[in-house]
């Protein structure tokens, strides 16, 4: 499914639920709490650790990713974004912004 076909379906199925669409903070709060709940699984971990976690509770990290999109588009829809655009627009600016970096901070790069 395309990022705008992902947004729709959400759309329609809330639509479908009758549920508001209007604007609200609750939708924030939901994306910050699935962030939480999958950086605990990972925080005052080394980089071994941390691998090992991310095989054992692979399951957990695709739920919370799903549950991350599915609230984006909902949020998204809440503030009428179009969230391909959104990501275009960005998209740029990270590329020109990271193209820019001096050599030596490539590693940078890398943990963005």
């Amino acid at each position: 499914m395309k990022i705008k076909e992902a947004q729709q379906y959400v759309k329609n199925f809330a639509l479908k639920n009758k549920w508001d669409d209007s604007p609200c903070i609750d939708k924030f709060d939901h994306l910050h709490e699935e962030l939480i709940e999958m950086s605990r699984l990972l925080r005052y971990k080394n980089l071994e650790e941390r691998n090992l976690v991310l095989q054992e509770k692979k399951e957990e990290f695709k739920d919370g990713m799903g549950d991350l999109l599915f609230a984006t588009c909902r949020l998204a829809n809440q503030l009428d974004i179009d969230l391909e655009e959104a990501f275009n627009y960005v998209k740029e600016r990270i590329s020109l912004k990271f193209a820019e970096l001096p050599e030596n901070q490539s590693d940078r790069r890398k943990t963005k």
